[in-house]
C-alpha cells in the first residue's frame, strides 16, 4: 500500500472486499497463481482483541479434497476434530438409522477423505490467512468500502477508484474496473440458536463428531464435536420461545434451553465461547457475474441455514470454480464466456441447495414441508430418508454441472463412465521406481491454474498404433495448449522405464497404474485406452479415444482458449469487485476488459 501522502492510488489485477473464509480462499489462490490482489475487512479479525466466534465449523469430503489440492487441508487438519461416527437419541434411548448418518462412510462415494473435519471458522480463518501472508499477502482491516468511481477515459485498463474509510476516517484508494450488483434477500419466519463452549455431559457418545438429540419442545437438537475441546450445540426456537427471547437472549438463557433442549441427559457448561440467534434466510443472487466485471461468491451469491451445514463447503466449491476462470481470463488465456459459466454453474449448485435446505430446515424445525405432508413416519425419520436421498450432494462429491461450454457431454466417449461435468475420480497410482508406495492423482493434480489432458495409455503393447497416433497429433497442436494445458500419461502396467514401456514418449508426467484399478474407473479398456480433460477445477470436461484428440479435443480447446494473438493483446491487469457502492447500473463494461471479484 503506497504511504497516506501519494497521490496515486495502488494498481492490483484483484480487489476483493470481504476476508471471510471465501475472500480469504480466493486471495489464497489467486495470489498462487502469481496475481496481485488487494482485499480488505470492516472488522480486524486477526486481532488479538478480537472476540471468539464460531459460525461455520464443518468440512465435507469434497471440500476436503479440494483444500487439499490448494495447499490448505494438511495445516487445517492438525487443528481439526475427524470423525465419520454419528449418534442420535430419543427419549434417552439410542436409535438408529436417522440423523446424520449419511456421514457415517463417506468413502463409499469414491472418497479417501472418510472423515469428516469440525473446525471453527476463527481457526480455519486465521490458518489460511497465515497462508496467505507466507506468500506475501496480507488482509487490509478494519477498512470499510464506501465509494466507487468509474473513468471511462482513464489512460490504462484501470478504470476503477475503490475509496476505502478506515475507523478513523482515514482512506485509501485502488485503482481497478469494478461496478455493484444488488440481491434481492427473502427471510422465512423460522430462528435457531447456535452456541460454542465446553461442555460436561453423561451423553455417552458426546466426542463422537456428529450427534442428534430429537427434542419435543426444540427439534432436531445439534450436537457437534468440535475442535480444541469444544461442543456446538443448536437448536430451533419455535414460536413461543422466540416470543420469549426474540434476538437479544444471552448467554444465560441459551445455556437455561440447551439444558432443556438434551434432556433427559444432563449438560453443563464450563465456558460458552460464542452464541447467537439468527433468522433463516434462504435466497440466490439473480446473477454472479455483472457487466463481465463484478462476481459474486460466498454469502454475496446465496444465502440459506446451517442446518446442513453447506455453508462454508458451498464457499469453498464457488472458490474452486471460479479462481482459475478469473485468473486465465487476467492473464488473457479465456474470453469473458468462462466467467458467465461460472454464474450458470453455481447458480445452479445454488438453487439446488436451497431447495435441499428448505425442506431439512422444516424438518429440524418440525415443521413438515407440503411433499411430506401425509406420510406415516415423524418428521425425524423423513429427515433421516431425505438426507440419505441427497448425502452426494451434501457431501460435495456427487455434485455435477450440466452439459454447457465446458462440459462436452455431447462428444464424450461412451466407454468412459464420468460423464463432462461431474468430478475426476480420486484413485492411486505409483511413481517411477516407487512400487510399494501409491499416490493418489488428485495429489498429482493440484489447482495450478491450467487443464489437465490425462492420457490412459491401456496396456501399451495392445494400443501401440493409437499411442502413436496421438503422439503425432499431440506434437502437432502442442504449441496452441502448451501455456494452459499439462499432460499426465497413466500406464496401464508397471515397468523400469516410462518411455521404453510405452513404445512413444510419453505426454507429460508418467505414472503406473500396477493393478489397473484407474483404468477401470476411467473406463479406458486394456486394448484402447482413452483421453479424459479435466477441467482446472477437478471437472471432467471431455473425453475421447487415443486416436480422437485431433477431432475431438483440439476442437474443444479450440472453443476455450484464446488464440495466440488474442493472448498477446489481451489486457494483463483488471479488478474485482466491492462492497455497498454506487449506481447499479453505471457504464457498460466492454467485452474484452478484465475481471472483479466480489466475495462475503
Amino acid at each position: 500500500m503506497l504511504p497516506q501522502s501519494s497521490t496515486v492510488p495502488p494498481k492490483v489485477d484483484v480487489f476483493i472486499s470481504g476476508a471471510g473464509p471465501v475472500g480469504l480462499l480466493l486471495a489464497y489462490h489467486l495470489t498462487k497463481l502469481h496475481h496481485s490482489v488487494y482485499i480488505v475487512d470492516s472488522a480486524d479479525k486477526a486481532s488479538p482483541d478480537f472476540p471468539m466466534y464460531g459460525r461455520a465449523s464443518t468440512l465435507f469430503a469434497r471440500s476436503l479434497e479440494m483444500l487439499d489440492q490448494l495447499d490448505l487441508y494438511d495445516a487445517l487438519a492438525q487443528e481439526g476434530l475427524h470423525s465419520c461416527q454419528t449418534f442420535t437419541y430419543r427419549n434417552g434411548e439410542r436409535v438408529h438409522g436417522r440423523g446424520w448418518k449419511i456421514f457415517e462412510n463417506p468413502g463409499s462415494s469414491g472418497t479417501f477423505f472418510e472423515e469428516t473435519m469440525n473446525l471453527r471458522l476463527k481457526f480455519s480463518e486465521d490458518i489460511i490467512r497465515g497462508k496467505l501472508e507466507e506468500l506475501g499477502g496480507e488482509v487490509h482491516a478494519p477498512w470499510k468500502v464506501v465509494g466507487l468511481e468509474v473513468d471511462e477515459d482513464a489512460e490504462d485498463d484501470y478504470k476503477c477508484r475503490v475509496e476505502c474509510v478506515d475507523p478513523e476516517g482515514k482512506t485509501r484508494e485502488r485503482r481497478e474496473e469494478a461496478g455493484w450488483h444488488s440481491i434481492p434477500w427473502t427471510a422465512k419466519d423460522r430462528h435457531w440458536v447456535r452456541m460454542d463452549g465446553v461442555v460436561k455431559t453423561n451423553i455417552p457418545e458426546a466426542r463422537n463428531g456428529f450427534g442428534s438429540v430429537e427434542s419435543p419442545s426444540h427439534g432436531q437438537v445439534l450436537w457437534l464435536a468440535l475442535d480444541h475441546g469444544a461442543t456446538r450445540i443448536g437448536y430451533a426456537l419455535n414460536d413461543k420461545l422466540f416470543e420469549k427471547y426474540g434476538r437479544s437472549m444471552t448467554p444465560e438463557q441459551a445455556v437455561y434451553d440447551a439444558k432443556a433442549a438434551v434432556a433427559p441427559f444432563e449438560l453443563e457448561f464450563e465456558r460458552v465461547d460464542w452464541h447467537t440467534v439468527y433468522g433463516i434466510q434462504q435466497c440466490v443472487a439473480e446473477r454472479l457475474v455483472d457487466r463481465e466485471r463484478i462476481i459474486l461468491a460466498g454469502d454475496a451469491a446465496h444465502a440459506h441455514s446451517s442446518g446442513l451445514a453447506h455453508g462454508m463447503n458451498t464457499g469453498v466449491h464457488d472458490v474452486v470454480n471460479l479462481g482459475w476462470r478469473l485468473a486465465g481470463v487476467i492473464k488473457g488465456w479465456f474470453g469473458q464466456p468462462i466467467l458467465q459459466n461460472y454464474s450458470d454453474e453455481r447458480r445452479g449448485v445454488a438453487h439446488q441447495l436451497i431447495e435441499n435446505d428448505k425442506i431439512a430446515s422444516s424438518l429440524i424445525g418440525g415443521e413438515r414441508p407440503e411433499q411430506f405432508k401425509g406420510r406415516p413416519e415423524d418428521d425425524m425419520a423423513l429427515l433421516g430418508d431425505f438426507l440419505e436421498q441427497t448425502s452426494g450432494f451434501a457431501l460435495g462429491v456427487g455434485i455435477f454441472y450440466p452439459k454447457n461450454l465446458l462440459n462436452d457431454v455431447d462428444n464424450a466417449l461412451g466407454s468412459v463412465p464420468i460423464q463432462p461435468g461431474h468430478r475426476a475420480a480420486d484413485t492411486l497410482l505409483h511413481k517411477p521406481g516407487l512400487r510399494r508406495l501409491t499416490v493418489r492423482l488428485h495429489e498429482l493434480m493440484k489447482y495450478n491454474g491450467k487443464y489437465r489432458i490425462l492420457v490412459f495409455t491401456g496396456k501399451p503393447h495392445l494400443s501401440q498404433s493409437l499411442l502413436q497416433t496421438l503422439r503425432l497429433q499431440v506434437d502437432k497442436h502442442q504449441q496452441r495448449f502448451a501455456h494452459a494445458v499439462d499432460y499426465m500419461t497413466i500406464i496401464d502396467g508397471h515397468g523400469k522405464n516410462l518411455d521404453e514401456y510405452l513404445g512413444v514418449r510419453r505426454f507429460g508426467s508418467g505414472f503406473w497404474d500396477g493393478d489397473s484399478t484407474a483404468h477401470m474407473k476411467f473406463g479406458a479398456a486394456e486394448n484402447l485406452g482413452c483421453i479424459v480433460v479435466v477441467r482446472p477445477d477437478g471437472i471432467v470436461g471431455a473425453s475421447a479415444a487415443l486416436d480422437g484428440f485431433e477431432d475431438k479435443i483440439v476442437p474443444y480447446f479450440g472453443r476455450i482458449l484464446l488464440g495466440v494473438a488474442a493472448q498477446k493483446g489481451a489486457l494483463t491487469n483488471g479488478l474485482a469487485s466491492v462492497g455497498q457502492l454506487i449506481n447499479p447500473f453505471e457504464n457498460n463494461l466492454e467485452h474484452s476488459r478484465k475481471n472483479a471479484a466480489m466475495l462475503a
